[in-house]
């Protein structure tokens, strides 16, 4: 028998989501809310590969949605801009909370929600590759712009702590051809790229692939407008869709990114330590030992 669908697809995905019940379809609906006309050009596989599921499933979900099928599905998302502006993403974040304490609970419970989804989207394999290709590097770059260049500085400032070679790009115009004058054969980039693909973007791929650097791409789309190839791919979000955009999950997988790559030469790092710690003793005239992070 053909499935039920709906003749009005101007009903929001948002508003659908009630009509999901098996856990693995629940994913697929969460993970195309999340990315949102992003997904639109994806396929049943791309969609598949980045919740950790079948195209079987994605498929499912699309006509328990509502849908047709999944091209009605991607035609919708497409449709769908997603112009909620900064203020009204303010409101929808904290409109709710009666005291201070509230907008932590809420903070919280919302990024642990982020980080159970970090875990189901980044398979082990993927970061496992992720971490050889830094490992092997003899310099690891971090990039990313407007609020990702501060995450990019953080990583580069843990990378450098536990003695590894590490900078920072964090320009998207005419001063980011000054960094990729940088960019070697040896070396690896992180990039964090969310949302579109930015021309700067794929200005640093190009060039990337022209040196021979290896490339790990940390995004919250999986498609196929990314024309040149990366070593490895992390989907990762930024939160809830219409909220305000969450960095904490990105930290985290930064976070471990660097410790993996410190796993790979623990002597290493400790001898980086020591020497850190001997420094600032000589600086400070006193024995003042450094946490690693």
């Amino acid at each position: 028998m053909a499935n039920d669908h709906d003749e009005n697809t101007t009903v929001g995905l948002v508003a659908r989501l009630d009509r999901i019940t098996g856990g693995a379809e629940r994913r697929v609906a969460e993970y195309l809310v999340q990315v949102g006309p992003r997904a639109a050009p994806m396929s049943a596989q791309e969609i598949a590969a980045a919740v950790g599921t079948s195209d079987a499933t994605v498929v499912r979900t699309a006509r328990t949605l509502g849908y047709a099928s999944l091209r009605e599905l991607r035609q919708a998302l497409a449709d769908d801009t997603d112009e909620t502006d900064l203020s009204a993403r303010l409101k929808a974040t904290i409109g709710e909370s009666p005291s201070a304490h509230d907008v932590l609970v809420t903070a919280v419970d919302r990024h642990l929600e982020a980080l159970n989804t970090l875990l189901r989207r980044v398979s082990a394999a993927d970061f496992d590759e992720a971490a050889a290709v830094l490992a092997d590097a003899a310099q690891i770059w971090w990039c990313g712009t407007g609020p990702s260049a501060h995450l990019a500085g953080y990583a580069a400032f843990l990378c450098r702590r536990l003695g590894r070679s590490s900078g920072a790009l964090t320009h998207a115009g005419t001063d980011h051809a000054d960094e990729l004058l940088s960019l070697r054969a040896d070396h690896a980039v992180v990039i964090l790229a969310y949302g579109r693909v930015h021309p700067y973007v794929r200005v640093l791929l190009q060039r990337a692939a022209d040196v021979g650097a290896q490339v790990v791409l940390i995004t919250d789309t999986l498609g196929r407008r990314i024309a040149s190839p990366v070593a490895a791919q992390l989907n990762a979000g930024r939160g809830t869709p219409g909220l305000f955009a969450t960095h904490g999950p990105t930290i985290v997988l930064l976070e471990a990114l660097v410790l993996a790559t410190a796993a790979a030469d623990p002597a290493g790092s400790e001898t980086a330590l020591a020497t850190l710690n001997d420094l600032r003793r000589s600086l400070a005239g006193k024995r003042l030992d450094v946490d690693p992070g």
